[in-house]
């Protein structure tokens, strides 16, 4: 008759195994944790019978998600400050333009320019911003290899890096 874990080792077992543990590892753990003995063979049934080979792909695919979200958040947030800043030099340098005296017409003009080219590059930031979240979606979506989808990732922020220095 074959041996009978208790759920806790097997929740232990499966939560190593979605951390990307081997399963020597995770009898290792297992071992040390709850003094009890677990096959390398029985961790590879429990992959097979319990679909953790899905549920892993879930939960990489979830946090993938979840970091290009927050990444994605800080992005949004910071363009959005920009925008606010020379949504503010626009709008001070229209309503003052009838009101202050400029030695020179160009002055009260370039004032006025410098906001709206400002305006313009953060939105058009924004449209690339969201042209990039689409294409992390599909990355994430259809590469399932995780290490290939980091070296993409990080290609992809030095290409971004190197494009807002660029500006």
């Amino acid at each position: 008759m074959p041996k009978v874990f208790s759920p806790k080792i097997k929740e232990l077992a499966h939560k190593l195994y979605l951390e990307g543990q081997s399963a020597a590892d995770i009898s290792a753990a297992i071992q040390k944790k709850h003094k009890s003995q677990v096959g390398v063979s029985t961790i590879y049934q429990w992959v097979q019978a319990n679909d953790w080979k899905v549920s892993k792909a879930v939960a990489r695919t979830a946090s993938l998600e979840q970091l290009q979200e927050s990444e994605t958040l800080r992005f949004h947030r910071i363009q959005q400050e920009h925008l606010d800043v020379y949504g503010k030099l626009r709008t001070k340098a229209a309503t003052e333009l009838d009101t202050l005296q400029f030695d020179r017409a160009f002055d009260a003009a370039k004032a006025l320019d410098v906001g709206i080219k400002g305006e313009r590059n953060v939105i058009e930031g924004l449209i690339n911003l969201h042209f990039i979240q689409e294409i992390m979606g599909v990355l994430v979506e259809e590469i399932q290899d995780r290490d290939i989808l980091a070296r993409i990732a990080v290609r992809l922020k030095t290409v971004m890096i190197a494009g807002a220095d660029n500006e």
